[in-house]
């Protein structure tokens, strides 16, 4: 189930597939279904663990692809081995343990970077365990000594393991069943004649004596998605930031421009409203609905040079791949100028930003589902350079610009609410740089003595990749300590464009307005067309 959630196929092995798990299996000790009887076909031979991750290794030549994503979970069948042979538990346990944190170890020597890790069910929640308090009391302490002693184990494991409470997973399902769509959680499904109702395997958490129903794997295999998938509903937030801020400093040079243009030096204070929509080519990210934006700014020529500030504010909303959503607050400042020299011209600008993010992560649990909330604060700094030589034709001015800029956002550690459940997450810092560079070419037609209009057009280059991956971690309250890295699932996207549209014209020898649209084409996180509407006014 997990497989199909994440768009690959998971056949066993023998029919050349590439799960080579065998029900019923140990962690170190080969055996038949039945120890205590023959061979034969109903009793087919159990290779371990350890025998499974021998013929995986020997079919790739001992070098696994590290992009691929592995499980490991056993040691419920030891721990039946042990009620079998209650006097070696001691022997039973502490074997199975140690093999089985050895072949994690040998997975990722092998080249594993991304082994998930379930830890073992309460096995005194289960029917088979479950009528008698005694046994009830002894079968959960049982896994709870097995589940303490292996992550014990994995604590000095270099594996980057994914630990899975699967434990406090079926606790919060039995405290609330019929939320994830269960009328049983402690009956069997199958009896010795039958099923014991028609569609019970989704009714029903367990098929037999210990064994989850398909309903209860697929609460499971939804757990076990929601958390190889987190990062994907959080680490484009950088990126998101860096997008935002490309466009902000495409609309400081069109301020230049604007500035650069008009007769005398006085000193000018501009205002700028934008209405901010989703670019449907957009990866990793998507803005949600219509947003508002504005920018408050003030400069003044001096002879070929134009100096100014502004500052600067968007609340953006979006949604991201796995159906997660986002908020994002940007107030920023920053200083511009410009020199021109005839008909050569250089801009230069740099920012500061102040970020405050909001995440909000929705995963599926069978039929329940879950939101879990994360705040953090955050920063982002940049600047860009850019040139261009015009041409005047008439009443048309036009030629070619070059730009290059930088950018880097810093987000700070998330920590979502819920802590204390299962799937609730704690994520690291991000850290995102932008370097790009820029060529295009720009118009402008003077339609009379007030109105021009202007047209740009640009082909951005980044330098820069995504992060690959994000730290993480469970916040349990028993994972907690477990860090772990996930990939992010970030595309990346090189090569993108940048459109301007727009009119501005004088009202009056002192007050001017202007009104355009400017879009990013191309797959950028979040990216964005923005319809603008300023006024200008000169003392």
């Amino acid at each position: 189930m997990l497989a199909q959630k994440l768009g690959t196929g998971a056949d066993p092995s023998s029919q050349g597939g590439s799960n080579y798990a065998v029900g019923g299996a140990r962690v170190a000790v080969d055996e038949l279904l039945d120890p205590t009887s023959a061979p034969g076909p109903t009793n087919p031979p159990l290779p371990a663990m350890t025998t499974q991750t021998a013929q995986l290794l020997a079919a790739h030549n001992g070098r696994l692809d590290g992009q691929a994503l592995y499980s490991v979970w056993g040691g419920a069948n030891d721990l039946f081995a042990v009620v079998q042979d209650p006097l070696n538990m001691s022997q039973i346990v502490t074997d199975s343990v140690g093999n089985q944190a050895a072949l994690i170890n040998t997975l990722s020597q092998a080249g594993a970077r991304y082994i998930l890790v379930p830890n073992i069910p309460d096995l005194g929640m289960t029917p088979e365990f479950s009528g008698s308090a005694i046994s009830a009391g002894i079968a959960t302490l049982l896994s709870d000594t097995y589940n303490q002693a292996f992550t014990q184990q994995l604590n000095s494991s270099p594996a980057n393991i994914i630990p899975m409470n699967v434990s406090a997973l079926l606790h919060e399902v039995a405290a609330n069943p019929q939320a994830y769509g269960f009328g049983s959680v402690s009956s069997r499904l199958c009896t010795p004649a039958d099923l014991v109702a028609p569609g019970a395997d989704q009714t029903y958490l367990f098929a037999d004596g210990v064994h989850p129903t398909a309903g209860g794997h697929a609460v499971i295999a939804d757990y076990a998605h929601a958390i190889v998938s987190a990062p994907s509903q959080v680490a484009m937030l950088a990126s998101a930031a860096n997008t935002v801020g490309q466009m902000q400093m495409q609309h400081i040079d069109r301020r230049l421009q604007t500035v650069s243009s008009s007769q005398g030096e006085d000193l000018s204070v501009w205002f700028q409203g934008e209405a901010i929509t989703r670019n449907g080519s957009s990866a990793n990210s998507r803005l949600d609905g219509t947003q508002a934006a504005w920018k408050l700014g003030l400069d003044k020529r001096l002879d070929d040079w134009t100096v100014g500030a502004y500052l600067s504010y968007e609340n953006l909303d979006g949604d991201t791949d796995e159906e997660g959503t986002y908020s994002q607050k940007r107030q920023s400042a920053g200083l511009y100028g410009r020199w021109q020299s005839a008909n050569l011209w250089v801009n230069a600008q740099i920012f500061y930003s102040d970020l405050d993010n909001k995440t909000r992560r929705h995963l599926r649990l069978g039929s329940a589902t879950r939101e879990h909330q994360a705040k953090a604060g955050g920063k982002q700094y940049g600047g860009k350079i850019s040139t261009g030589y015009d041409w005047q034709a008439g009443t048309v001015t036009h030629g070619p610009l070059l730009s290059l800029s930088m950018q880097k956002s810093k987000i700070k550690a998330l920590s979502e609410d819920g802590q204390g459940l299962s799937t609730s997450m704690g994520f690291d810092a991000q850290d995102q740089t932008s370097v790009q560079s820029s060529l295009g070419y720009q118009i402008n037609v003077a339609v009379s003595n007030q109105w021009s209009v202007y047209a740009s057009a640009e082909w951005l280059h980044e330098f820069k990749k995504p992060a690959e991956q994000l730290g993480a971690r469970l916040q349990d309250g028993v994972y907690n300590n477990r860090h772990f890295y996930l990939p992010t699932g970030q595309e990346r996207v090189r090569d993108t464009g940048l459109l301007e549209l727009g009119t501005v014209g004088q009202l009056n020898s002192k007050w001017s307005v202007g009104a355009g649209v400017s879009t990013q084409v191309g797959k950028a996180t979040s990216s964005q067309t923005s319809l603008y509407l300023n006024t200008a006014y000169r003392f």
